[in-house]
């Protein structure tokens, strides 16, 4: 059980809007973003997800199951800013946003693609359609924002954290079993 990324993009700090990989808008301007990840994963995952981004105060995060349970650190009606670009004789232009409210609506569309895409592309007793019945019903959907882009991401370290919390709670629960 891991992660299932759906949408990302790396820290930019002021890079030329002509930059072959990460510019837009057009010549002469500086485009910044704040790196972001967006995925389904387990709602245990997310038990540990939780634990360890009390460890990440700069990483806004908003988690949200299927049946519309969620958990954030943001404002929950307040965007947050994850791509803008400033250019000659022009007001900053911002053209993404994580939106807190979007994501509440999306999650239902995000959803209702492994219901009823993926899903009916099995037969509906096979072992593919219970497999993306089971996502649906035990994973959520998370969407990370590390809003310190002016240094490398912590995104990465904080899954690498999750995935190692969780590691050890297992050996902890092994060995458990094995003494009992």
């Amino acid at each position: 059980m891991g992660v299932l990324t759906i949408n990302s993009q790396p820290n930019v700090n002021g890079r030329p809007s002509t930059d072959p990989t990460v510019g837009w808008g057009g010549p002469g301007g500086y485009v910044y973003q704040k790196a972001y990840l967006e995925f389904f994963t387990s709602k245990q995952n997310v038990d540990y997800l939780l634990k360890v981004l009390k460890n990440f105060p700069r990483v806004n995060y908003h988690v949200i199951s299927v049946d519309g349970n969620e958990s954030t650190n943001g404002d929950p009606c307040q965007p947050i800013a994850v791509t803008w670009g400033v250019f000659p004789g022009k007001e900053i232009i911002q053209p993404t946003v994580v939106d807190p409210v979007s994501f509440s609506h999306w999650k239902d569309e995000a959803f209702s693609i492994w219901r009823e895409r993926w899903a009916k592309l099995y037969p509906p007793e096979s072992r593919s359609r219970e497999v993306i019945s089971s996502i649906v019903n035990s994973y959520c959907l998370v969407n990370l924002v590390d809003n310190d882009f002016p240094v490398d991401t912590c995104l990465w370290s904080v899954l690498d954290e999750m995935f190692a919390m969780k590691e050890r709670q297992s050996r902890r629960a092994t060995v458990k079993m094995v003494f009992m």
